[in-house]
């Protein structure tokens, strides 16, 4: 009878450990509600340079009006999405032809040579 008593109550136990973290989160999001309501309050007294200034018009969602626009023109697109295109590279079946090799030497050595003695 023990035995079971002990599973009973650590299943008891269990349920209730389960079920505090849902509690706290609730406690804790009414806590962290209530503070920035009451941050929210004293912010305008802040120095506007103070990025905390503006923090009662964000939690309030206020937004400054647009200007009214007499002249409404047609609106044109001022970009358009183009996919860009796949890379095409063919593929050689045949192997390249190599260019004839010249002996540079030898093509310079007959433009720049000595004229023969037996003419001089």
């Amino acid at each position: 009878m023990s035995i079971e008593m002990t599973a009973a109550s650590r299943g008891q136990q269990e349920n209730t450990r389960s079920s505090i973290w849902p509690r706290a989160a609730v406690l804790f999001l009414l806590v962290a509600l209530a503070g920035l309501s009451t941050f929210a309050k004293y912010t305008p007294y802040l120095p506007k340079t103070d990025p905390s200034h503006f923090v009662n018009n964000a939690t309030k969602l206020k937004v400054a009006q647009s200007p009214i626009v007499l002249d409404r023109a047609p609106l044109h697109p001022v970009a358009t999405v183009v996919p860009p295109r796949p890379a095409y590279r063919p593929r050689r079946t045949d192997e390249p032809a190599a260019p004839p090799i010249q002996v540079i030497g030898l093509t310079v050595s007959i433009q720049h040579r000595s004229p023969p003695t037996s003419l001089s």
